[in-house]
């Protein structure tokens, strides 16, 4: 039968200090990067860059096409107040209208008054 050894009263047990290695800084992290992972780096590095192109293409192309939008509701706002005016302009009565106020007409046995 093993007895067990039990610390004597008053007697603390010695704690050892654990050393922690210190992280390299990044200069010599790269030098030890093998030429195959800097490599892979510079691809990822490629990679993002002509991504980041092609989004920000990408956000050119829908910019300009929520303008080109914005001109065509405003170009069909336009070509309607254009038709109800030409609609009112092939009425008879608004013609004479027009030309009582433009230039001055008056109907026989009128007298033209200008203001």
């Amino acid at each position: 039968m093993e007895t067990k050894q039990y610390r004597q009263p008053g007697r603390r047990k010695k704690r050892r200090k654990v050393r922690r290695k210190r992280r390299p800084g990044l200069l010599i992290r790269l030098r030890q990067l093998s030429w195959y992972n800097l490599f892979l780096m510079a691809i990822i590095i490629a990679g993002f860059y002509l991504i980041g192109i092609r989004l920000y293409r990408l956000w050119e192309i829908h910019e300009d096409m929520n303008q080109t939008l914005q001109q065509e509701q405003t170009l069909r706002d336009e070509n309607l107040r254009l038709r109800e005016r030409r609609d009112e302009l092939n009425d008879p009565d608004e013609i004479a209208k027009e030309a009582r106020e433009q230039f001055g007409l008056a109907k026989p046995d009128e007298i033209p008054y200008k203001p």
